[in-house]
């Protein structure tokens, strides 16, 4: 590049900075030899309002469905209408689950496929931010099962107290620990549990016998 190309490319990229009311970012050239162009971060800041970003706040856009992460402690919404039963369907693939919500009119067909079970969403939070549903299976047929059992209980102690839970394959259930700090209260999303369930099984609920999940499951996809 020769110096005109040099100069009409730098005032091309001034404009779009100065368009924006952005202050144009300090290059590594622009910088005395041996000092970081990070000591002053001032040059770095954008002014919100001219930028128009002013009054901008992030919007929750996914929400997984998902076992709490066995390193984080997480808190349940103890509020009774963020918790619902549902039948839902582990689609495994490469050793990942991913969950689909089954209508009401075809929980008949999947329980006879044998690919549905009950469980608690549990509106759920990690200390980092994560919003998850939890999807806590629930012991069918009065049997006893010390999985299900502990994850309930963990679920319910959630609600008051910041946990962790993880499984303990020797055992054959979910150990818990409560934690020992004092930790800031859990911050919520601020939707209703309509509009989590919308964001969570976007493209991922069972609604007729068409779906390619039962077609795969009878053998004719």
């Amino acid at each position: 590049m020769n110096t005109t190309d040099t100069v009409l490319a730098d005032t091309a990229i001034n404009g779009s900075y100065a368009a924006l009311g952005v202050p144009h970012p300090v290059s590594v050239g622009d910088t005395p030899k041996g000092i970081s162009i990070f000591a002053d971060l001032d040059q770095f800041k954008v002014d919100m309002k001219e930028a128009g970003l002013d009054g901008a706040e992030e919007q929750l856009a996914v929400v997984s469905v998902r076992k709490p992460p066995a390193e984080e402690f997480i808190r349940v919404n103890p509020d009774r209408a963020m918790t619902i039963t549902v039948a839902l369907h582990d689609c495994r693939d490469n050793f990942t689950s991913e969950y689909y919500i089954v209508a009401p009119r075809m929980l008949s067909e999947m329980m006879d496929l044998r690919a549905a079970f009950y469980a608690q969403l549990c509106v759920t939070v990690t200390r980092s931010g994560l919003v998850m549903l939890w999807p806590v299976k629930l012991p069918t047929g009065g049997a006893s099962n010390p999985w299900y059992d502990s994850a309930l209980r963990g679920a319910e102690m959630a609600k008051t107290d910041w946990i962790r839970i993880y499984a303990d394959p020797g055992q054959k259930q979910y150990r818990i620990r409560k934690a020992l700090g004092a930790f800031d209260p859990p911050a919520f999303p601020d939707k209703p549990l309509n509009e989590l369930l919308e964001l969570a099984f976007r493209g991922r609920i069972i609604d007729t016998s068409d779906h390619p999940i039962c077609k795969k499951l009878r053998g004719e996809a």
